[in-house]
């Protein structure tokens, strides 16, 4: 059937005196008013707005009055409310577009992706991320722009995120921590508006399990790396010793790297009287306490006489006691797999005492996590009793 309406083109005398093309009427109850530089343009437009009606009408006529400014806005919400029915009939086409406003998120990706990258460092530095944890996460947040070529958010896709995370040569344990990490970062852009969804959160997260090598350094090792931490010189003074009380601590207390570093100047933390280690900021930001035992308290209580800080680290000095230790990572990434001190106290501990529950409060982590991360069962109670009678052979300087 033809659809109605009651549009005409009237020529008509410009001041100027040029002759212009009006088209006027109504079509579905809308009044059409439009000039035209020709009448072909303008009986064109007319057979354009006839067929537009005619698509999307719902009846052969029309007596609705409407507000919508221009014919193609009607048509447009009539199209969209025929898609509506179709799919979900009887749904209101209002609740749509409620839905759409409430949940939908115009997204900004042109942002380059080391510009994005500064913008999450300093959001997490907003709220108080340690430091090393920051720059662990932008150092695999860089490899994953570098290896996959990414220069802008928008070069950012699924099938990218998926060959970074999921890398078929990758320890589990290593993909279990880029998708920890991708997965805060494209969090953050999707918050932030520049993703429009998590690209990660689909990705199976791995269950990292125990394989049954976890490597730890002998008795042997440790000494040498006490006795070189007591002779080497550190930091812009080059104070003899200065690294001593951070090497006592990861190999003999079972606190993280991180945890120590955070140690008050003061030597407030520590307890020589009670036999503890107190009140430091610990990665979980739980309060724990950690037992001072062995020969942990004399080691400590010397470096405080000393005048050293319990907390002092110089990454220059790390790696030269590393390197004369013989255990540089750069060498033989075995000698020194990640956290290898707290492997190294556990496995020596849990070898000597047989305690999980002692040793749970001290390393401040699950029995799961312990058998799964730190403890090594080849150690030899013999070897656990010897590794917690270690001291520096030389005197620190105080004592000299």
């Amino acid at each position: 059937m033809q659809l109605k309406h009651t549009l005409k083109v009237t020529p008509f005398k410009n001041r100027g005196g040029t002759i212009s093309f009006r088209v006027t009427g109504r079509l579905l109850g809308i009044k059409v008013e439009k000039n035209f530089k020709t009448s072909a343009l303008a009986e064109e437009k007319i057979s354009e707005l006839v067929n537009a009606a005619g698509q999307g009408k719902s009846a052969p006529t029309r007596t609705v009055q409407t507000t919508l400014p221009m014919i193609e806005v009607l048509h447009e919400a009539e199209n969209a409310y025929f898609r509506l029915q179709q799919a979900q009939p009887g749904a209101s086409i209002r609740f749509a577009v409620d839905y759409y406003l409430a949940n939908h998120a115009t997204v900004v990706i042109d942002l380059t992706a080391d510009e994005a990258l500064e913008k999450f460092n300093a959001a997490r530095r907003a709220r108080k991320n340690e430091e090393i944890t920051i720059k662990t996460s932008a150092t695999v947040i860089q490899k994953f722009f570098n290896t996959q070529g990414i220069s802008l958010i928008s070069d950012i896709t699924p099938d990218k995120v998926r060959a970074f995370v999921t890398d078929a040569t990758l320890a589990d344990r290593t993909v279990r921590d880029r998708h920890g990490i991708l997965n805060n970062f494209s969090n953050y852009l999707q918050k932030n508006r520049h993703l429009a969804a998590n690209l990660v959160a689909h990705l199976d997260r791995p269950n990292v399990k125990n394989d049954g090598v976890v490597t730890y350094l002998t008795v042997a090792q440790c000494q040498r790396l006490l006795d070189l931490a007591a002779t080497e010189p550190a930091g812009r003074k080059r104070i003899r010793g200065a690294m001593l009380p951070y090497f006592a601590h990861c190999m003999l207390s079972g606190l993280r790297p991180d945890e120590v570093q955070r140690m008050r100047p003061d030597w407030n933390n520590h307890s020589f009287f009670n036999g503890v280690i107190t009140g430091f900021r610990a990665k979980t930001q739980k309060p724990r306490h950690v037992e001072l035992h062995g020969e942990l308290p004399g080691i400590l209580q010397q470096c405080q006489a000393a005048s050293l800080a319990p907390g002092y680290f110089s990454r220059k000095a790390f790696e030269r006691i590393q390197e004369l230790a013989g255990l540089k990572a750069g060498d033989s990434p075995s000698l020194w797999a990640n956290d290898i001190l707290r492997h190294s106290y556990a496995s020596h501990h849990c070898a000597l005492n047989q305690n999980l529950d002692s040793l749970v409060k001290n390393m401040g982590n699950s029995e799961d996590v312990l058998h799964q991360s730190y403890l090594n069962m080849t150690a030899l109670k013999a070897e656990g009793a010897n590794y917690f009678k270690m001291r520096p052979a030389n005197t620190l300087p105080s004592e000299a």
